[in-house]
């Protein structure tokens, strides 16, 4: 890492500023701050990294993570400058968020940990509540705590929802949801501000449908509600609602059950036995399922994007076995298949996600904003690659280089297993082979 202190350029044939493409600009960084500069105007003196073929972008935002110590400088190494983790051990995540520039990591927002029902599906990231009272009491015990948000999971009634968000939003909070049961409907109009996976819309438009969760979307029945897809999607933007999809879950799910997981290049990054708690067996009939489940997710996703439905770029890591970086880079190649601009699908991790955050600082380079930045080989404007080659990443003004960020991986993998989440997986694991 260089010194934070010292002046430098980067210069691109092309930059993205968090709203638009330019051409033969530079970000140049003085007086502790980023600005956006044509290539030219840049002293002669100034040290400049100068990288042809490339594309300069905000430091990228990734909405939906599960933070664990060993991710930190992986983030880094793709791009991603700053994480919004969306459900933890409040303390342990609050002391994470506190020292985030102490160490390469990405900067870290938290919503604290899951509000769930009484009997919560991940009990050591989660607090129960059993009625709206100790729900709300939830919410102010987070918001006390200095929270970003407030994540509640699937077991949440639909009836407590009202009570819940006045709380939440009181506190100048907005609410995040797995709107399983009730869907989302209901919950937009409760005031609920997001909703995440494309949870609870199955309960939206086939309430007669198997069991099952997101692969019931896999089902050949499925096809025949899209008449009723298409009217819960324009509720969904007359509400207001804001849709983080995490494609890249939906789509790791069927390449774990095939046999495709992450690159060889990629998976060397993941501790084993993470890799093993949170994989799924091989299951060919199960992955043709999945693949369907994820057609038919992209094919609801675009009628949000047709509708406006502002959507941020989420991943979901740790969970589906993927890894931290290339999955924020894979969840945008997603949104662009299902038909969003490529312009919008980088604001979806950048400007668009800061905004949504209220984070005004981030996702945008300029002056007065974060000093975060990554290279990306190619032309971005012409579309996102799956497998980006990360030249460079500046966070909070410092420039950071592919190797020492790799040492800081190895160093970090073993502290996986003390992590709230390593000790989650590894208790689902051990239920589920016992």
């Amino acid at each position: 890492m260089h010194s934070p202190k010292q002046d430098w350029a980067v210069a691109a044939d092309r930059l993205f500023d968090g709203e638009r493409f330019l051409e033969d600009h530079a970000v140049w960084r003085r007086e502790d701050a980023f600005e956006v500069v044509p290539a030219t105007s840049l002293p002669p003196d100034l040290p400049v990294h100068r990288e042809p073929d490339s594309t300069i972008i905000p430091g990228l935002i990734d909405t939906h993570v599960h933070f664990m110590r060993w991710q930190g400088p992986l983030y880094l190494l793709h791009g991603v400058t700053s994480i919004r983790d969306t459900g933890n051990d409040l303390r342990w995540i609050l002391d994470r968020r506190r020292e985030w520039s102490s160490f390469p990591w990405p900067r870290i927002l938290s919503l604290g940990p899951l509000i769930d029902g009484p009997e919560p599906n991940h009990p050591l990231v989660a607090w129960p509540v059993t009625d709206p009272q100790s729900a709300v009491d939830a919410v102010r015990r987070s918001a006390a705590a200095g929270v970003d948000g407030i994540k509640l999971y699937t077991a949440i009634e639909g009836a407590w929802l009202p009570d819940i968000v006045h709380e939440s939003h009181a506190a100048g909070l907005r609410v995040s949801m797995h709107c399983l049961h009730q869907g989302v409907c209901v919950a937009g109009r409760a005031g609920v501000d997001e909703f995440y996976h494309l949870d609870g819309i199955l309960a939206d438009v086939w309430p007669e449908r198997p069991p099952g969760w997101l692969s019931v979307w896999g089902d050949p029945g499925f096809s025949s509600t899209w008449d009723r897809q298409q009217q819960v999607a324009d509720e969904i933007a007359e509400l207001g609602m804001t849709a983080t999809p995490t494609l890249a879950y939906w789509d790791s799910q069927w390449r774990m059950r095939d046999g495709v997981g992450p690159s060889p290049e990629e998976q060397q990054f993941v501790p084993p036995d993470l890799a093993r708690w949170s994989s799924a067996e091989r299951d060919p009939e199960g992955a043709r399922v999945w693949r369907r489940a994820v057609d038919a997710a992209q094919q609801f996703t675009g009628l949000l994007i047709d509708r406006q439905v502002p959507i941020t770029a989420g991943s979901d890591i740790p969970c589906g076995g993927i890894v931290p970086g290339p999955s924020l880079w894979r969840e945008l190649t997603l949104l662009v298949e299902s038909g969003m601009p490529v312009l919008q699908a980088l604001r979806a991790a950048t400007a668009a996600a800061a905004d949504f955050l209220r984070q005004p600082r981030l996702g945008r380079l300029g002056k007065g904003r974060a000093s975060d930045l990554a290279v990306v080989r190619g032309d971005l404007s012409r579309g996102i690659p799956s497998r980006p080659e990360i030249v460079l990443t500046a966070r909070d003004g410092a420039l950071y280089n592919r190797d020492e960020l790799l040492r800081a991986t190895a160093q970090a993998r073993p502290s996986f297993a003390q992590d709230p989440w390593g000790r989650q997986f590894e208790q689902h694991w051990r239920r589920q082979s016992s």
